[in-house]
């Protein structure tokens, strides 16, 4: 009975610090995408992608082929053995979150060819620059591909039509238009930074490769954080302390149920009077039998 509740202890503990994260993946126009489930699947498997409030489904994947449910003329829509759903010649508009068998498996943003990815820190101050096609416009206007754009932390400069954004969070991220041409994909990381630290940047990058993109990522030159200020580790911590008392607990529960059994057995059992007599004739050590012959005082009555 004890060993059935902590066990059930210990899976709860485990599930409250385990949480499973939507996977966010950038590619830009023209490259060949391949999403996966986040979990092995068997059998088969529908593939759907949400995008602006609808969901609509794409294809179900078996092991005899592809059932489409989409006009997919160009034929750029397939599947792998192991159930991936793979996107040929991607465009912007295949933008969205992507589900497997209804359970969300990729936010997958597609950026126009020729498009720069800049990456900063959280809590660092950013600039972006117009494209250079841009027209003239004296204040050029600035959106964004998903979500309104935060006026309180971000100005837009009418000298040299630029968007800075203050104390960038990671729900700034996201794909910039300026007058309604693409300007830049911001990428927000997580990390903390002082107030020291957080210089403006620009977009002016610096040309490096990237795996997980497949394309040239252009990496704003933002002071690297401090060492000594690293991401809180607060959910190991708390699932450490969680575990070791759960531990505790189950271990002085045990201790005490067998010191009660001890003592029971040793109150309940009948032996233990007669042990104790025979101790007691037996204290000093002799080797003579104890007499334990019963003896009447007087005779009895006729």
């Amino acid at each position: 009975m004890k060993v059935n509740i902590f066990c059930c202890l210990l899976v709860c503990t485990l599930g409250s610090n385990v949480t499973a994260g939507l996977t966010h993946e950038v590619f830009k126009e023209g490259t060949q995408l391949t999403l996966r489930c986040p979990h092995s699947v068997e059998g088969k498997v529908r593939w759907s992608r949400e995008s602006g409030g609808s969901r609509a489904d794409i294809l179900t994947a078996d092991g005899d082929g592809n059932i489409k449910h989409i006009n997919d003329s160009q034929k750029r829509y397939s599947s792998l053995a192991d159930r991936s759903l793979i996107i040929v010649r991607a465009s912007v508009s295949d933008s969205g979150r992507y589900f497997c068998n209804h359970e969300a498996a990729v936010e997958l943003t597609v950026i126009p060819s020729g498009t720069k990815i800049v990456s900063v820190a959280e809590r660092s101050s950013i600039t972006l620059n117009c494209s250079h096609d841009v027209g003239g416009s004296a204040v050029p206007t600035w959106r964004r591909d998903s979500g309104e754009i935060n006026e309180g932390r971000i100005s837009v400069s009418t000298e040299d039509k630029t968007l800075s954004i203050r104390e960038a969070e990671p729900a700034d991220s996201g794909l910039y238009y300026c007058d309604g041409k693409p300007a830049v994909y911001l990428n927000v990381t997580k990390g903390q930074r002082s107030d020291r630290e957080n210089k403006t940047t620009t977009t002016t990058p610096t040309t490096t490769t990237t795996t997980p993109t497949t394309a040239t990522t252009h990496k704003a030159s933002v002071t690297p954080a401090s060492p000594t200020e690293a991401p809180s580790a607060f959910p190991v911590q708390s699932f450490l302390i969680g575990t070791g008392l759960l531990l505790l607990s189950t271990l002085i529960l045990i201790t005490v149920y067998f010191i009660w059994r001890c003592r029971s057995n040793r109150r309940d059992s009948p032996y233990s009077v007669i042990g104790a007599t025979f101790s007691d004739g037996n204290k000093k050590g002799s080797s003579q039998p104890v007499d334990n012959t019963y003896f009447l005082l007087e005779k009895p009555k006729a």
